[in-house]
């Protein structure tokens, strides 16, 4: 008996690839994220051209990189549409218990609610992305030319519904491109950010699933606060054959309040860059990030002759999201808390359950669209286990089978 069900778990998760592939993407209890970061030839022509004026009458071979221009001409395009790697792993959240602190009904109300304040959630690439240049350089580690890296956006789903749409690009103005050549440091800019405060994670009781809780609601919590991170990492080697490995390089944040007046008549928040109709005119990315050192690859030519010689650069993107909020003060002073509360006992029972979820990532280059893009699709562990076990037809089997064998 133990042989079989060792054998069924090893069949169940040798299946859960295309367990995964069945979930229902209407089924607003699976949450998706896309990490993406833009890629940009064109914009790597512009910088290199702005470097060599700068660079003009100081590099000590001017025909030299026109001789190995060919080979310091690197692309993506042998690996394209290639994954470059998946895994799948277990995340326990927490759960938010009712806590017996004190007699008194609407302390333990309080204490439940300012639990559910906050919900944060971090999306770590897997493996280092690849060319933050579009070509090797033969000046130096930091040579900002051929710098294709054109920013970083996020998509979060719940379903087939958007609850965050986030782009930042590059700062191409002046000011930010001087600070490149003169600093090594580059800058990102907010044209895009799309938020659904009804379909956010709060309030987040980690003890349900999606579908089971209460929806955000302004007369109940306010100060609701959107808050996105995005840190840089890079890993190299340098001419000194020292190697380092996922060095932090910046970090970029944007902090919106999202208030009830802000939103458009769907309920939703919008800024577009430049939109004379946004209802919140600051909408900026804070923050600053060095430029990706480029690992040391020194080379010969056809003639025997050695070369210095830099690479494309590889890096990491970490995004976090974080939502918070408050308990509206005119909810606490009235009497709908009281049926909440119990509403809530009721959906909790006397004992609650961990709400585990399940979380898979890949991550792969977008040939067509020029764009690496790393995929998180979370949905609940029982879910994904009870489709499983349901493929292998071990839940029918079970399900007819009596709990327990009566001896003769």
């Amino acid at each position: 008996m133990k042989n079989l069900l060792a054998m069924c778990l090893l069949l169940l998760c040798a299946g859960w690839q295309s367990a995964w592939a069945d979930t229902d993407p209407n089924d607003p209890d699976v949450t998706s994220y896309e990490v993406v970061v833009y890629q940009n030839e064109d914009m790597g022509e512009k910088f290199s051209e702005q470097w060599s004026q700068q660079m003009d009458g100081l590099t000590r071979n001017n025909t030299e990189r026109g001789f190995l221009g060919d080979l310091f001409t690197v692309t993506k395009a042998t690996g394209a549409g290639l994954i470059t790697g998946q895994v799948t792993s277990l995340i326990t959240t927490g759960v938010n218990a009712i806590a017996e602190l004190t007699k008194s009904r609407k302390n333990k109300w309080q204490n439940v609610m300012k639990k559910a304040n906050t919900f944060e959630t971090t999306l770590m690439m897997l493996q280092n992305l690849e060319d933050f240049y579009s070509t090797m350089s033969t000046t130096s580690a930091m040579d900002p030319s051929g710098m294709s890296f054109d920013g970083i956006g996020c998509l979060q789903m719940r379903g087939r519904d958007t609850v965050l749409y986030l782009s930042c690009h590059l700062d191409t103005t002046v000011t930010a491109m001087s600070r490149i050549f003169r600093h090594s440091k580059f800058q990102l800019r907010l044209d895009t950010l799309v938020f659904s405060p009804v379909l956010c994670d709060l309030p987040n009781d980690s003890a349900l699933k999606y579908s089971q809780r209460d929806h955000f609601d302004f007369e109940q919590r306010d100060n609701l606060r959107l808050r996105i991170e995005m840190a840089v990492t890079s890993s190299w080697i340098n001419q000194a054959i020292q190697v380092v490995n996922d060095q932090p390089l910046g970090q970029f944040t944007i902090v919106v309040p999202i208030e009830e007046k802000a939103l458009d008549p769907d309920g939703v928040f919008r800024f577009y860059r430049g939109n004379p109709n946004n209802r919140v005119r600051n909408c900026n990315v804070n923050g600053e990030c060095f430029i990706v050192p480029r690992s040391y690859v020194g080379i010969r030519d056809d003639e025997g002759n050695f070369h210095d010689a830099w690479g494309t650069g590889q890096y990491k993107v970490t995004m976090t999201l974080k939502e918070t909020c408050t308990i509206a003060p005119k909810y606490l002073k009235g009497k709908r808390w009281k049926e909440d509360y119990r509403a809530y006992r009721r959906k909790h029972g006397q004992t609650l359950s961990f709400n585990k979820v399940t979380r898979s990532i890949s991550q792969y280059w977008d040939k067509n669209k020029q764009q690496w893009i790393t995929t998180f699709l979370d949905a609940p562990a029982q879910y994904i286990a009870g489709q499983g076990l349901d493929d292998l037809g071990v839940i029918d089997a079970a399900a007819k089978k009596p709990a327990t064998a009566k001896k003769k």
